[in-house]
């Protein structure tokens, strides 16, 4: 009985110390967290995963890059490589004199676009600027959607920017996010789509209030869930984030409702149609071209998914609205055939990644040439 009320003893002083602490650390938290979380920058900096220093939030188009960042041995998948923005806001090399507002070609998309892991220079656009030798804008930001191109594009637009060519490499993953991440308000306002679902709720509550609580629970924690591990990459199967599996499911799945959609696939579909169309509509009546490239994921090679639905609805859609829809299924799955899965995914992709490595991007940036050489 003795040694009973000791355990009990024992364990409330142990709480009362937990709760106490907890307790202290969000008041610092409440009052301090932003400074902290500047502090940080200087460490999360070298890494993927956090970024304030490069990145900004945005009143109209959600987030994208600060203009005028240069930061150098950026730890990437394999190796460092550089970051740069020019004046701007858009991803460039880093050895640039200021550019003006009238460029031949725009490449706009997501973290595909901007260039995950790779300096500007072996990125894909930076590939194709060299070869054309033309004025190229890369405005692609990583986690952007179609709600986010239309919105960035006009913003740009109405402030005088010329674009002769507009090219979009349409992602996998932008299907989910515009159906889960973004929501279109008038005036191409893009903001969080935070109406639906508790815990979207409760996240922004704890970003606003509690900014290192958030950063530790949303932030930290992922870095155990990317799968990436330099260790680990001679293993015969990568492993993947959940993410990746499943913002890439709707492409190969017979099911129309998926666990983790919002909406059944067909009307998310339908949704991203309907805002490509408005930005196809924005360009038009400015005479700019616009071409679409799609190219898969390891899952879609991985799960065989040579006629995907992300190829059909975007060729469906180019038929009448495009200058140029590039495929680049037929090139990653010829390769496949020849070579195999795995071989392919370690030729092409950053290992336990989805992004292209140097080899993908240059073999991206092949493929675009042969339609905008």
């Amino acid at each position: 009985m003795i040694f009973l009320k000791k355990i009990l003893k024992t364990s409330w002083s142990l709480f009362l110390i937990f709760l106490i602490t907890f307790l202290f650390t969000l008041i610092i938290d409440f009052f301090f967290g932003k400074k902290i979380l500047e502090l940080t920058d200087k460490f999360w900096i070298k890494t993927e995963f956090y970024g304030k220093i490069k990145r900004i939030n945005h009143d109209i188009y959600h987030h994208g890059l600060k203009a005028n960042v240069k930061m150098e041995n950026v730890k990437g998948f394999e190796g460092y490589y550089t970051f740069c923005t020019d004046n701007h806001g858009f991803r460039y090399k880093c050895d640039h004199t200021e550019r003006g507002k009238n460029f031949d070609y725009a490449f706009m998309g997501d973290s595909f676009t901007e260039g995950s892991s790779v300096s500007y220079e072996e990125s894909f656009v930076g590939i194709f600027e060299k070869a054309t030798e033309k004025r190229v804008a890369n405005l692609g930001v990583v986690s952007y959607a179609p709600k986010i191109y239309l919105s960035k594009l006009n913003y740009y637009l109405e402030k005088g920017y010329t674009f002769n060519h507009v090219i979009i490499p349409i992602d996998i993953s932008d299907l989910y996010d515009d159906d889960v991440s973004y929501r279109l308000k008038k005036n191409y306002v893009v903001e969080d789509n935070f109406e639906r679902g508790e815990k979207l709720k409760i996240r922004r509550f704890l970003r606003k209030n509690f900014p290192f609580t958030n950063f530790y629970l949303f932030v930290i924690k992922n870095l155990n869930e990317v799968g990436y591990n330099p260790d680990n990459i001679s293993a015969e199967k990568p492993t993947f984030h959940k993410d990746a599996l499943l913002k890439s499911k709707w492409t190969y799945s017979t099911d129309n409702i998926i666990d983790g959609y919002w909406s059944s696939v067909e009307s998310a579909q339908k949704e991203m149609i309907k805002t490509m169309s408005k930005l196809y509509e924005l360009l038009s009546k400015k005479n700019i071209p616009l071409s679409i490239v799609v190219y898969p994921w390891p899952q879609q090679l991985e799960n065989d998914d040579k006629n995907s639905k992300q190829v059909l609805m975007w060729r469906e859609f180019c038929e009448k609205k495009c200058e140029n829809f590039i495929d680049l299924f037929p090139f990653f799955f010829k390769e496949k055939e020849k070579n195999g899965f795995l071989a392919t995914y370690k030729k092409y992709y950053w290992w336990n990644d989805i992004h292209f490595n140097n080899e993908g991007n240059k073999e991206v940036a092949k493929e675009i040439l042969k339609y905008l050489r």
